[in-house]
């Protein structure tokens, strides 16, 4: 459960908000949750803007040294591969020295010593970029510490920390600092570390969890600090009533005792230790520590433990008052409660019993509510719907910083300065989500182009971004349209483009959008290139220069919203995946390879397949792909073909691939290539009935690589080598064959030209007997020309 728990916060960009966790895994009885994320060594709570949420964390780190032989604790993995699941410098001539792979001996002991073989490539990026102090540029803090273009930054644009705003990264911000990561100096010092732009939008959310671990960091020092200090009076005070109860006189023993109080240690020789804060001074000074400095907690530093840096920062800092002048941080003497003041101070007693773990964290928590309650905070403008009160009830109350309202948007109008609700709430919703329409039905009605109604501005509230928050209930989902020449709306990665769908879906495209509003996002549909720019709204066709108008608009969710109870399942159960898939390992995005049990029928199944025509080989290793998005489309396609054939049975079969290692990545995460050099049959993706074919077709190594995938065949046809796709069934533009073949009677060969067509489901490794060295594929039959003829699947 702990690992299912880390997961499921990992795929959330590593935070999660407490009550969400609570609902989806335990609704009904939290204290299982409860027990399971008080582990300090994988997870921290913190309550930002009083809303409490759980930080995922862990000890394990990138590895620092060069040419390392594999002795140390730390991951052995290229940083680029981490980001991005790829290495551009792999291309290069020279190569990349680093390790890329993530299921090596090394790694995989050092996941499993942390627990966290289970997290896909995606999940642990995420948890190490908020763990790893290394990977990630600091906030500079003299940027932030006074006015100006680069206030008190000696290094300006070459600094290689970051100019963004630190109160924007946990609140929203309207100052005059930058608040955006694509700025020229940000991107620049993001680039120098490798950070690539796919990442962008998530990092106002890991830069939240890192100061949310540094500050669990020094909670956690104070807590250790105080039991240490705690035992050191206890022993130190009933030494010094020994010696005093020695003396000649019995009042010496009763001076002897003062030395609980600690003032009068200097005069039995013994060094004075440096008084510690008490839990109190702690935290009210949490907000007055230098995160950002090499005096305070210093992320540049790669230090794994946190003790060090918290005993830095605990120790006389340089902090930032509201004026930006620096001030020192002196700690407050120690209480009479946590000296041991009080009580029987006899000869021989120690000091009170120091508080346990539990006890002391929960008045770090109480102390730190407190504190924030002390500050004055503006009234704040609340323009998200809390979720929360959705599902029936908010524990916050009046005191959340969203919005409360029954349905997951509401329309409000500005009017003397207030917002105001709009009535018809519902009707103005379904106008909007229509992308056809471009004002409401209302009276007056809303105009959704410049949000106006009438001489007033009108603005929409809505729930969470589904794409920020994809596991849980009543987030918002937006949904992309582009305008044909007829004005219709068409949704993206539908089959209006010519009846070939784009490369790009609804949901990459809101990642994209919330990562550069203003970005413009290249695509493809069948052979036409296009453009999208956010900024405009506006596609732009590369070739003919055709722009198309779009729109973003969310869908739409009537009031019966509020009788639907069941929360969405997390993603990774999602029911449209095999069975036999390793739920643990199905990423929302890309994909995993899960290696099969030599024991395992699966495993068996595949090996019989391949030693038809392969025997005398020996097979190194048989991989399952499992890739959610590739699955999806690949049984969309089926059921449209089913469609066409009117509920008839669409022929699918499993067939051989074989490849070279440097294109394994690419077919697993796009799929195949279906414009193939190779064009005896058509120009598109070869697939073999025999793994035999494509022997020679593999590279040269000691361990060669071939796919096993599944095929939707359909009905096909002879092949020819000027076939860009099947041809028609019957001369006309609507009724075409689904493949071609080499040989209708005895098809050998498959070409298929459409990607969805095709899921790549296994890979399989195998080594070549010395005797099989050099064997060519065999040749293609030869093409008897035959009147085209389809077989029914």
């Amino acid at each position: 459960m702990e690992t299912e728990i880390l997961k499921i916060i990992c795929a959330n960009q590593g935070a999660i908000d407490t009550d969400d966790l609570l609902y989806n895994l335990f609704p009904d009885d939290s204290s299982k949750v409860s027990v399971i994320i008080c582990n300090r060594e994988k997870f921290a709570s913190w309550c930002p803007n009083g809303q409490p949420k759980v930080v995922a964390r862990t000890r394990l780190r990138l590895c620092r040294v060069k040419d390392c032989p594999e002795t140390c604790r730390d991951l052995h993995l290229c940083k680029n591969f981490l980001f991005s699941g790829f290495c551009q410098f792999t291309l290069h001539r020279r190569g990349c020295g680093l390790c890329h792979e993530l299921t090596s001996d090394h790694n995989q002991r050092c996941l499993r010593e942390h627990e966290l073989e289970s997290l896909s490539q995606e999940e642990l990026c995420t948890l190490l970029l908020q763990s790893d102090n290394t990977l990630l540029p600091d906030i500079c803090h003299d940027y932030n510490n006074s006015n100006g273009e680069f206030s008190k930054c000696m290094d300006g644009y070459g600094c290689k920390r970051l100019h963004i705003c630190e109160r924007y990264v946990n609140h929203e911000c309207s100052c005059w600092k930058n608040h955006d990561f694509n700025a020229p100096q940000p991107l620049k010092a993001l680039q120098a570390r490798g950070v690539p732009d796919t990442l962008f939008q998530s990092l106002k959310a890991l830069y939240s969890n890192k100061q949310a671990l540094r500050l669990a960091a020094v909670n956690e020092y104070g807590e250790q600090r105080l039991r240490g200090r705690g035992a050191y009076q206890g022993n130190r005070g009933g030494h010094w009533g020994n010696r005093g109860w020695r003396g000649t006189r019995g009042t010496r023993g009763t001076r002897g005792t003062r030395g609980n109080r600690g003032n009068r240690g200097n005069q039995s020789g013994h060094p004075v230790q440096q008084r510690t804060s008490s839990l109190s001074d702690i935290v009210a000074n949490i907000d007055a520590l230098d995160l950002y400095t090499s005096n305070g907690l210093n992320e540049s530093d790669g230090e794994n433990s946190p003790t060090s840096d918290v005993s830095a920062a605990t120790s006389d800092n340089d902090a930032s008052s509201e004026h930006g002048e620096r001030q020192k941080w002196h700690p407050k003497k120690v209480s009479a409660a946590v000296r041991g003041r009080g009580g029987n101070r006899g000869n021989h007693q120690l000091l009170h019993k120091t508080r346990s773990s539990s006890d002391i964290h929960a008045a770090v928590s109480d102390e730190a509510v407190k504190g924030q309650n002390k500050r004055q905070r503006p009234v704040r403008d609340k323009t998200e719907i809390c979720m929360y009160f959705i599902k029936g009830h908010c524990r916050h109350e009046d005191r959340c910083f969203k919005a409360h309202d029954k349905m997951p948007y509401r329309w409000e109008v500005q009017q003397g300065g207030q917002w105001t609700a709009l009535e018809e709430n519902e009707t103005i919703e379904r106008d909007y989500c229509n992308p056809s329409k471009s004002y409401s039905s209302t009276s007056p009605a809303v105009h959704f182009d410049t949000m106006t109604c009438g001489p007033n501005k009108v603005r929409r509230l809505s729930t969470e971004n589904s794409v920020i928050e994809p596991t849980f209930t009543h987030t918002t989902t937006w949904l992309w349209y582009w305008e044909d020449e007829f004005g219709r709306w068409n949704m993206y990665s539908s089959d209006a483009f010519g009846g070939k769908p784009e490369n790009i879906n609804n949901r990459e495209l809101e990642k994209k959008f919330l990562a550069n509003n203003k970005a413009v996002v290249e695509f493809t549909a069948g052979s036409q290139s296009y453009s999208l720019s956010f900024q405009d709204m506006m596609e732009t066709n590369e070739h003919y220069g055709t722009k198309r108008l779009v729109r973003r608009r969310p869908r739409f969710v009537a009031a019966d919203v509020l009788t639907r109870k069941v929360r969405r399942p997390p993603v990774q159960s999602a029911a449209t995946v095999p069975d036999k898939w390793d739920k643990t390992q199905i990423p929302e995005t890309g994909y995993s390879r899960v290696s099969l049990q030599r024991s395992a029928g699966e495993f068996k199944k595949v090996e019989a397949l391949f030693y038809e025509t392969m025997r005398g080989f020996d097979i190194v290793a048989i991989e399952r792909i499992q890739n959610k998005a590739l699955w999806e489309t690949f049984q969309l396609q089926k059921n449209q073909m089913k469609s066409k054939k009117k509920g008839g049975k669409v022929t699918e079969k499993k067939l051989f691939h074989g490849t070279d290692s440097k294109s394994v990545d690419t077919i697993c995460y796009n799929n195949f290539n279906c414009r193939s050099h190779e064009t005896p049959f058509g120009k598109g993706s070869y697939f073999a009935r025999d793994a035999k074919y494509f022997l020679s077709y593999t590279n040269d190594s000691d361990v060669r690589i071939m796919f096993i995938a599944r095929v939707l065949v359909g009905d096909y046809t002879q092949g020819s080598s000027s076939y860009c796709q099947p041809p028609s069934k019957d001369g006309g533009c609507i009724h075409f064959y689904d493949s071609c073949v080499d040989d209708v009677m005895d098809p050998s060969i498959f070409v298929v030209f459409d990607k969805p067509q095709i899921y790549p489901e296994y890979l399989l490794q195998y080594k070549v007997p010395d005797t099989c060295s050099g064997v060519a594929a065999p040749a293609p039959k030869p093409v008897v020309p035959i009147k085209p003829a389809a077989l029914s699947g």
